[in-house]
């Protein structure tokens, strides 16, 4: 039967639901399977209950991001500016004010928003603009960045469209704080999913949805990630400390894949197995120290994930990762946060370290660094070499770049800025030898090329070739703007818009400013960035900018072009002074443009 258009946006719309909802289950667990932990007589087991006994791990808990990543929105957790700030975004202004204790945010309303933006974004074809004061209730996030959510009536905590940059102290709209097309509606991205159906589950102790029919009354032990998501409920534990604890567990004394299913169950790819969830809570059923696999289903594309939802048919094999795909690279590898495990579950390291190889190798929630919860020389190539010892008298030799370069920094090559999520890049946890095979028809950047942003990958295919087991890098014919067009230059004017992005956070890393030069940026960039539909692209390549030169890359179109031109006029006029063989002129550029390919592609996390 031929699918209507109408048949088709509720298809799309439908499976942008399940990758939301991908913890809803349908029928109560066998109580055999995962009972209810009994509550001690003193009440709900918090981290305030085990501070009296562990007082060090509690402080050191205590200074993790973790612990923040739910809070309710009090001055000491409000991070924003809410001094009557004023932000505009499309000619729509937005005001954040303060009344007391309470926190506002006067922004368009979102019912007018949507109408707006099914007229096509004509102003004369709507009611006059429509404004709301919404209260700020709850905060989610307290490093990177942090969503503001608004508890309606049914008790559903919507997240408004504007969030707040921690790091450069400025509001930003939603729709260029995740990676997403421009968009006409100002609450696009606001209405992808609400804190009961996502963030719940993720970012909080002990989560119960309990959705029903009049609305939501979701409750948590604890906001935040704190000691029962790692350690177990722990009543009876406190109750009688004497005996031995079957209710806590000690992540560091289970086995590897126990051990990592606890941080697995929020930073993995899950799909709940029904039988094991209970339909009228949906309380998540997980115990630290059980296997994640009892209730949840791993899984590795989102077309995989439709199907465990039920939202396509199941196939033979697991279907591998589509051109779209919003959270894997056409090679299964992670192409945003919150799959670290995935990533690490594909690693070699891994899959034969014969068990040496775990999560708390190179992290701890009780260390003195609550930046990524590294443990102590882990930023560092002891995080390798406590593996790999043989190469610690001979980087260079096996690097081929000086002993104290970026370029003998294990992770550079062997865990690549190859993730995008916040407005930033970040590390990839899939361990792996940089192969072309891994780039070629996956859309993931290589390795090399995002230090080496000025060379093409047929000079990386030559490089990697003076490697021992060089042929094994080999993967086929290469086009001939592969083989002579820099890959970034390359990506940026031809990939999509995922690849777009984790090329564009290379040009503000300083080991690729070293490899690459920067001389050539400014020029390059002010060509790209008129092309540009991604606002988070566009914000990324601002940020990699040899020299600080305003631009606002979610400022209208008209705006922008003129920045843009005047972008040109200052860097255009300084020479290079070198010969960049895969930096094309302009009609080769715009030719490249002509091939790019460029569908809508939403990246949440």
């Amino acid at each position: 039967m031929k699918m209507t258009p109408r048949g088709w946006v509720l298809l799309v719309a439908a499976i942008a639901a399940a990758a939301l909802l991908v913890w809803r289950p349908w029928t109560n667990p066998p109580p055999s399977v995962n009972p209810q932990p009994e509550v001690a007589s003193n009440g709900p087991i918090t981290s305030e209950t085990c501070r009296g006994c562990h007082p060090a791990q509690f402080d050191s808990w205590h200074r993790t991001y973790h612990r923040t990543m739910t809070r309710e929105a009090t001055p000491e957790n409000v991070k924003g500016d809410f001094g009557n700030a004023v932000h505009e975004y499309r000619g729509f202004t937005s005001r954040m004010t303060r009344e007391g204790d309470a926190f506002f945010m006067t922004t368009l309303d979102p019912d007018w928003s949507e109408r707006f933006a099914a007229a096509g974004a004509k102003l004369d074809r709507v009611p006059p603009p429509r404004y709301a004061k919404l209260r700020v209730d709850r905060l989610v996030g307290s490093h990177w960045l942090q969503e503001c959510l608004h508890r309606d009536p049914s008790g559903r905590y919507i997240r408004l469209p504007l969030l707040y940059h921690i790091g450069e102290k400025r509001w930003v709209q939603s729709n260029g704080g995740f990676l997403a097309p421009d968009r006409d509606d100002f609450w696009a991205q606001s209405r992808a999913a609400n804190w009961n159906e996502s963030c719940l589950y993720c970012h909080n102790t002990e989560p119960v949805k309990n959705r029903g029919p009049l609305g939501y009354r979701s409750e948590v032990t604890e906001l935040g990630i704190a000691c029962a998501a790692c350690h177990g409920h722990g009543a009876e534990h406190v109750n009688d400390p004497s005996a031995k604890p079957t209710d806590v567990a000690n992540p560091s004394t289970l086995s590897v894949s126990l051990r990592d299913d606890i941080c697995a169950r929020c930073h993995g790819a899950l799909v709940p197995k029904p039988a094991m969830w209970d339909a009228v809570t949906h309380r998540d059923p997980f115990i630290p120290g059980r296997s994640l696999g009892i209730f949840n289903h791993v899984f590795h594309s989102e077309a995989e994930q439709a199907e465990l939802v039920g939202l396509r048919p199941r196939s033979e094999k697991p279907p591998p990762p589509e051109p779209t795909d919003g959270r894997f690279w056409g090679d299964g590898t992670p192409l945003t946060t919150a799959l670290e495990f995935n990533g690490l579950a594909l690693s070699a390291c891994y899959q034969k370290g014969n068990g040496s190889l775990s999560c708390l190798s190179c992290h701890t929630m009780h260390g003195d660094d609550p930046n990524m919860l590294l443990k102590p020389k882990m930023r560092t190539n002891e995080a390798c070499l406590q593996c790999h010892p043989n190469y610690r008298d001979r980087i260079a030799e096996h690097t081929r770049h000086g002993a104290d370069s970026a370029g003998s920094t294990c992770v550079n090559c062997h865990m690549a800025p190859q993730v995008y999520s916040l407005m930033t890049t970040h590390r990839s946890h899939r361990i792996e030898t940089p192969t072309l095979a891994g780039s070629l028809g996956t859309g993931k950047p290589h390795a090399c090329n995002l230090c080496h942003l000025d060379k093409p990958l047929g000079w990386t295919r030559d490089e990697l070739a003076k490697w021992p087991k060089g042929k094994s890098h080999s993967a086929g014919a290469l086009t001939a703007d592969e083989e002579s067009v820099s890959s970034a230059v390359l990506a940026l004017n031809r990939g999509d818009a995922r690849t777009r992005a984790v090329f564009a956070g290379a040009f503000s890393n300083p080991a690729a400013r070293q490899a690459s030069g920067t001389d050539w940026f400014g020029s390059f960039i002010g060509r790209t960035l008129e092309h540009e539909r991604y606002p988070t692209v566009r914000y990324l390549l601002h940020r990699g900018l040899p020299e600080r030169f305003e631009y606002d890359p979610l400022t209208l179109p008209e705006e922008r072009a003129k920045r843009t031109r005047a972008m040109r006029d200052r860097f255009d006029a300084i020479p290079i002074g070198r010969t960049i063989p895969g930096l094309p002129d302009e009609p080769r550029l715009e030719k490249l443009r002509t091939g790019r390919h460029d569908p809508d592609i939403t990246v949440n996390e």
